[in-house]
């Protein structure tokens, strides 16, 4: 009898812990709202930039396709333009070569199958050179100004042939291309190179108050460049060869 009035006891103290466990909540029902609609403004973002992407690289194949066309085309139009400037140069070429060194003067020396030809009054004096012998006088910068717009140097004399040969020429005062450096403290030919000692056996008084060079007779002086003098200006001459070019008789530019 004491045995039963005790499993009645645990069985219902048991029952009463049973009671308060807590059961737990339904998540299905209570859990937190779904956020799928929220991920559509980064998904629809990411399309967006991925076809943005896509329409970049077709554009760049169709300009990475375009680029070697139009270049062909170009290079195309460059070779057609370069023959026919040849043929047009070719042919102007002969026509000089043919009147000024076949049917020209007969006088002058350099007519015939070598020719040197120097632009209209300018002379040639031998050698590689064309000269202009100025026939007023100005002052030395005026006279560089004139030379370079001919496309020109004013008279330089850095050898001794040079000055051999200015020694024929008009006995007349002549601006060289020589000047006085203050910075450098000494004399400079207009090409930059420096007045050595060969070239200063020539010279006589020079003064560097006195910045500019000029020659008299195979001597050079110096004298303050607002002072006005004759000049002479020089370029290369063009010298034209007369030789066999497809069976052919040709005027050929001769090289140096």
């Amino acid at each position: 009898m004491t045995e039963e009035v005790t499993y009645a006891n645990l069985k219902f103290e048991n029952s009463h812990e049973l009671d308060n466990i807590t059961e737990p909540e339904d998540t299905k029902e209570k859990g937190p709202p779904t956020s799928s609609r929220s991920c559509w403004p980064a998904v629809l973002i990411l399309f967006t930039l991925c076809l943005a992407l896509l329409m970049a690289l077709v554009t760049m194949a169709v300009l990475l396709f375009q680029i070697p066309k139009d270049y062909r085309t170009q290079l195309r139009d460059l070779n057609m333009t370069k023959n026919e400037l040849h043929a047009n140069f070719s042919n102007t070429l002969q026509a000089i070569g043919n009147q000024l060194c076949l049917e020209g003067e007969k006088n002058l020396k350099n007519n015939g199958q070598n020719c040197v030809l120097c632009p209209a009054n300018w002379k040639w004096e031998g050698g590689d050179t064309c000269y202009y012998h100025s026939n007023e006088e100005k002052s030395w910068v005026q006279s560089y100004t004139f030379c370079s717009s001919q496309n020109s140097t004013i008279l330089l004399i850095k050898e001794a042939a040079k000055m051999e040969l200015v020694k024929k020429f008009p006995r007349k005062t002549y601006w060289l291309g020589l000047r006085y450096r203050t910075q450098l403290r000494s004399w400079y030919w207009t090409d930059n190179t420096v007045l050595n000692e060969e070239h200063k056996s020539w010279t006589k008084y020079l003064n560097p108050l006195q910045s500019c060079g000029y020659v008299y007779y195979g001597t050079i002086y110096s004298k303050p460049c607002t002072e006005e003098f004759y000049y002479i200006c020089e370029k290369p001459a063009i010298r034209l060869q007369r030789g066999k070019n497809h069976w052919q008789e040709d005027w050929f530019v001769r090289p140096k």
